[in-house]
């Protein structure tokens, strides 16, 4: 004799597993980033005062590098993203806090490089600089015709985010 075999159909899914990954203090309250599901699931939250304010999909890590207080306009905060991989180690993205709890983000940016020199300036307007070195992987220095990447910069000023342009190559004799 045998005893009926019972299946467990209906039941709801389990609750995604949370953890926070880093957070921070604004004058708008805590924000967050946080993991939802396991760290292979790549999604994450940024999260202020609890709340979802925008989805991190796509990448295994992430994480606060740089906050600055403005005159005017809230807080902004520097955060470094990444798929996890070697050929692209970090990209970023300017999170804006407004006191008033608005939060903006840009669109990832960057040279794959993982350590911009940051700063921002306060006069005559805000603005948060990223100065990137240029960024390569050391074994394309053995292939033929390598040439080093030139250094780039990005500039978030009035939110807006916008790569400087390099200046043109110095001539010589002119």
């Amino acid at each position: 004799m045998c005893a009926p075999q019972v299946f467990a159909q209906d039941k709801p899914p389990l609750p995604a597993q949370e953890a926070t990954v880093e957070s921070l203090l604004t004058n708008a309250g805590t924000l967050a980033i946080v993991r939802i599901g396991e760290e292979m699931d790549a999604k994450m939250e940024l999260r202020l005062k609890g709340r979802k304010v925008y989805a991190i999909e796509g990448n295994m890590s992430a994480g606060f590098v740089a906050q600055f207080r403005t005159n005017s306009s809230g807080e902004l905060i520097v955060m470094t993203v990444s798929e996890g991989g070697t050929a692209c180690p970090a990209q970023f993205q300017i999170v804006h806090v407004e006191d008033t709890g608005k939060v903006s983000v840009t669109d990832e940016f960057g040279d794959c490089g993982d350590s911009p020199t940051i700063t921002l300036q306060l006069i005559p307007d805000e603005q948060v600089t990223l100065r990137f070195q240029g960024y390569y992987r050391l074994s394309e220095e053995q292939e033929p015709g390598f040439k080093k990447p030139p250094p780039s910069t990005w500039v978030y000023k009035r939110g807006v985010l916008n790569q400087l342009s390099p200046a043109p190559p110095k001539r010589r004799g002119k």
